[in-house]
């Protein structure tokens, strides 16, 4: 059986959590601009009982997005994409900001809208 995968992009608190919320049973692929911040809510997580894995992701890089859509469908069928990262104006210029949070995320669900849920789409293509 193809093992489910949950993706959190940005491993912070809120994060967590709505990734605990919809992932029991399922293999959890954690992506920060931070990998030591990955690994961190990694440790969290597992210690809770649910699998991970992490990379390092700059949101606001296309190749970084589709280095993690690459890195999570080796893990299994993507089921979930939590978008939790982002910066504010008290961390980024206005060319930051839209570079990550309109830009970056506007990538991640295009990327993702092609290969969440695939398996599941093929099955059901072939009933005719």
């Amino acid at each position: 059986m193809i093992k489910q995968v949950s993706v959190l992009v940005g491993a912070g608190s809120i994060g967590q959590a709505i990734i605990r919320r919809i992932s029991a049973g399922k293999h959890i692929v954690l992506a920060d601009y931070s990998i030591e911040n990955a690994k961190r809510a990694a440790k969290t997580l597992e210690d809770a009982g649910f699998e991970c894995s992490t990379i390092k992701c700059d949101l606001g890089s296309k190749a970084d997005i589709l280095k993690l859509v690459e890195f999570s469908t080796r893990k299994g069928e993507v089921t979930n994409v939590v978008n939790a990262a982002g910066v504010s104006p008290s961390q980024a210029p206005v060319a930051e900001i839209l570079r990550v949070d309109l830009f970056g995320t506007s990538v991640l669900l295009e990327e993702f809208g092609k290969v969440i849920g695939a398996k599941r789409r093929i099955g059901n293509n072939s009933r005719g």
